[in-house]
């Protein structure tokens, strides 16, 4: 990708920011899943809209792989939307300070280093296949506690 097309995207397409994810875990969005390394802190240059982001714990030693749980999220343009890995219920959870999200807003450039990029060479797909999902079926559809979970 073009250096000064990635520097745009990086600003103007969404961010997520996940925070003390342990290495190894299975983490995706939309189509595309991987599994985290040491310094993974989320993706960015997101495009602006509906996405689902899930993920699953990783036993790394018996190589065993917990239930897949994810989420709906409508990605604003140039939002950074930030969560916290929960170690106990091996969870990502809201409870990142306004605070602390701006100043990660902020310090985007620094920060970039630790993001992947969202693939792109998928979205199209993505699109063909949510894009017709209102926010009223969303919210009619989607559980209370918004978490969707494979079990």
């Amino acid at each position: 990708m073009d250096p000064e097309v990635a520097r745009r995207l990086l600003v103007e397409g969404a961010t997520l920011v996940l925070l003390d994810v342990p290495p190894g875990t299975e983490i995706g969005i939309d189509m595309n899943s991987w599994n985290t390394g040491e310094k993974f802190k989320g993706v960015k240059m997101i495009p602006p809209g509906l996405h689902f982001v899930y993920y699953s714990s990783v036993n790394l030693r018996d190589r065993v792989t917990a239930p897949r749980t994810g989420f709906f999220y409508n990605f604003g343009r140039g939002e950074l939307v930030a969560r916290k890995w929960n170690k106990m219920d091996e969870d990502l959870v809201d409870n990142v300070s306004e605070e602390d999200r701006l100043r990660m807003k902020d310090d985007i450039r620094n920060l970039d280093q630790y993001l992947g990029s969202y693939p792109y060479s998928s979205w199209k797909k993505w699109i063909s296949l949510s894009g017709r999902i209102s926010e009223a079926t969303l919210q009619r559809l989607e559980p209370i506690n918004r978490k969707i979970s494979s079990v």
